[in-house]
């Protein structure tokens, strides 16, 4: 049997990985909800439920995400000990989840700046936005499996 630093180890690795996806997948659904907002704002109809949906999801959903996933991965970092830093497999880990919080941070300034004016988003920052959230998942999920 694997010798497990901590008895439960693998619960909060799992809890780890179901906040990821949360937090992924919620921050990908509120990018294209952004497309949708963008196209309502065009037609003028139903735009302020969206604004208060993207609100919301951000408030409820994917920042309490966000939060569990950096404290669990912090967890799972000291519970493992500090020779990790020494990989280079969690370099760059490390760094992607840094760009992605950062990402995490532009989504949650457009959901906001939406909420205080009538001001459209553009189609290139919406496409920029989809791309590096993509690009950012693709890597962090790969380098945690692949290692």
């Amino acid at each position: 049997m694997m010798d497990l630093p901590f008895p439960y180890y693998l619960w909060i690795k799992a809890a780890h990985v179901v906040s990821v996806v949360i937090w992924l997948g919620g921050q990908a659904l509120l990018v294209a909800q952004l497309a949708s907002q963008r196209q309502a704002l065009a037609e003028s109809g139903g735009a302020e439920t969206l604004r208060v949906i993207g609100q919301r999801g951000l408030r409820v959903v994917i920042n309490p995400a966000m939060l569990a996933t950096l404290l669990l991965g912090a967890t799972l970092f000291f519970l493992r000990g500090p020779e990790l830093l020494g990989e280079p497999w969690f370099q760059v880990k490390l760094a992607c989840v840094l760009a992605m919080t950062g990402l995490h941070g532009a989504v949650a300034a457009t959901v906001s700046s939406l909420r205080r004016t009538d001001r459209r988003v553009s189609a290139g920052r919406i496409r920029m936005l989809q791309a590096a959230g993509l690009a950012l998942t693709v890597t962090i999920i790969s380098i945690a499996i692949i290692k």
